[in-house]
């Protein structure tokens, strides 16, 4: 396999599935936990499994594969890192643990942490984002980046996104006189949760600052847009020079 890592925002994304994979082992017990501390400082169990005889777990590729038990918690609700505890008396073994996250449009991401010593001793801290990849087979071509273009449609004071040349959002707006204001932004239901509504946006503000003196925003999505992204700050502010 080869692995194209990736830094997704996590939005749409949810806990499908897990497991825990271990090379040279024939029999034995593990325990495993995968948990989060909240914001609110609550911890939330992500995947376990308790005393699991590894001698029932299926064969794959040489290695012991045992099936985690999963809640399907959203991505983007987690922190940066979750704790990972294994008890067994095959530590010194390479162990890997899995986790899967999918979308409702049927994209999907794995997790993939080789486990260190630290795991089956005091516990460890392992990042999230940094190990999410997209896999695909070493002879399997690169998929091909689907063609995001935006269009501006002035005469009905929208901006439209399309995807391979389909529909997939809107950006609306309202002229008065030099003055735009932006009443919202939507992403159909089958394109969320890959980031478009960033793409939409930007792609708009970009052409509005060549076109309008002022603007202002009554969008949610694009005032966290602004936020993430301050060079686009002072759009909102004050009358500019078009």
């Amino acid at each position: 396999m080869t692995d194209q890592v990736v830094r997704p925002d996590g939005t749409g994304f949810y806990l499908c599935g897990g497991e825990l994979m271990v090379g040279g082992v024939e029999g034995g017990t593990v325990d495993v936990s995968v948990t989060a501390r909240l914001l609110d400082g609550f911890d939330v169990t992500l995947a376990s499994r308790s005393t699991a005889d590894l001698g029932a777990a299926r064969s794959e590729g040489g290695h012991s594969v045992l099936p985690l038990e999963t809640r399907p918690l959203m991505l983007n609700s987690l922190p940066s890192s979750v704790r990972v505890e294994l008890r067994t008396e095959a530590a010194e073994n390479d162990w890997r643990l899995v986790l899967h996250f999918r979308n409702q449009a049927g994209s999907s991401l794995t997790w993939r942490a080789d486990l260190p010593p630290e795991a089956f001793e005091a516990g460890w801290e392992a990042p999230l984002a940094d190990l999410l990849t997209i896999d695909r087979t070493a002879d399997e071509p690169a998929p091909q980046s689907p063609t995001v273009t935006v269009v501006h449609h002035p005469d009905d004071e929208y901006y439209e996104l399309l995807v391979d040349g389909q529909q997939a959002g809107l950006l609306v707006y309202h002229v008065i006189g030099s003055h735009l204001s932006i009443t919202h932004t939507v992403i159909e239901p089958t394109y969320r949760g890959r980031g478009l509504s960033w793409a939409l946006i930007g792609g708009a503000l970009d052409d509005i600052r060549t076109k309008y003196p002022t603007v202002e925003n009554y969008c949610p999505v694009v005032s966290r847009f602004v936020d993430e992204n301050p060079a686009y700050g002072d759009l909102l502010s004050r009358p500019r020079q078009v």
